[in-house]
């Protein structure tokens, strides 16, 4: 079986697009998205409507949540609530209906998926040391947990023969029977980690493997799209560095 992984769309139509073609050309047979389809890029209809029709596993993220009314934007910087207030805009009924029904976690059989953390999923914090690593193995059974939310890829891997939680960027992961692990697979739409290069992974239970898949994409459609919109300039620029 291969799952493709992604996280993190954030209405990047141009590099949602890159990435699952990539995936297909790798013969993945089921799609799971591990949140925030929407807020900061210019084509959230659009994305929504490709995952939901390419997804069969899909959870909430914190800019899901934000634009279809449920969660309050007081904690947003300044760009990031200005994207999702125009992004409420753009949705119609059914689009917001969508995202409201969106469940902050679910899991298939080895694997866990949650946007921010297994623990306390809804008070959206980040999983960014071998600490917070620890707290969150905590919170779910399964051998693997998919995340987004810091626009990085990264693994946090538990020993459990003595507990150890380590971490790496690297893009290969073997899945060994001693382990359980942690992958935030990074950002379809907005990588964070100096990478322009839209992120995803796939995990082949077959071959007991998880794979960081890094993609090029039309950055300059995504950029003037985001522009044209009337959007923050900062979230079209940030676009070329992976910031």
């Amino acid at each position: 079986m291969k799952y493709g992984i992604i996280a993190d769309v954030h209405s990047n139509l141009e590099a949602l697009n890159s990435v699952l073609t990539v995936l297909r050309d790798r013969n993945v047979d089921e799609y799971v998205c591990a949140g925030d389809i929407v807020g900061y890029g210019a084509d959230p209809g659009p994305c929504i409507k490709m995952v939901q029709e390419t997804c069969k596993v899909m959870i909430a993220g914190n800019h899901d949540h934000a634009a279809d009314g449920l969660l309050d934007t007081e904690y947003f910087n300044p760009e990031a609530k200005e994207a999702v207030l125009w992004t409420a805009g753009q949705l119609n009924e059914g689009e917001k209906n969508f995202l409201k029904d969106l469940s902050l976690m679910d899991k298939k059989e080895e694997i866990f998926v949650v946007h921010a953390t297994p623990v306390s999923p809804d008070e959206w914090n980040y999983i960014n040391s071998t600490f917070d690593a620890f707290r969150n193995f905590k919170g779910f059974e399964e051998k693997i947990c998919f995340v987004g939310h810091s626009h990085t890829p990264v693994v946090f891997t538990l020993n459990v023969n003595d507990n150890r939680c380590t971490y790496a960027f690297e893009s290969k992961i073997p899945i060994s029977e001693d382990c359980r692990y942690i992958i935030n697979v990074g950002s379809v739409g907005q990588p964070g980690d100096g990478n322009p290069l839209a992120s995803c992974a796939m995990y082949d239970t077959s071959a007991g493997e998880v794979e960081i898949i890094r993609v090029a994409y039309d950055v300059e459609t995504a950029q003037k799209k985001i522009i044209d919109a009337g959007l923050p300039k900062g979230l079209a620029s940030r676009l070329a560095v992976g910031t």
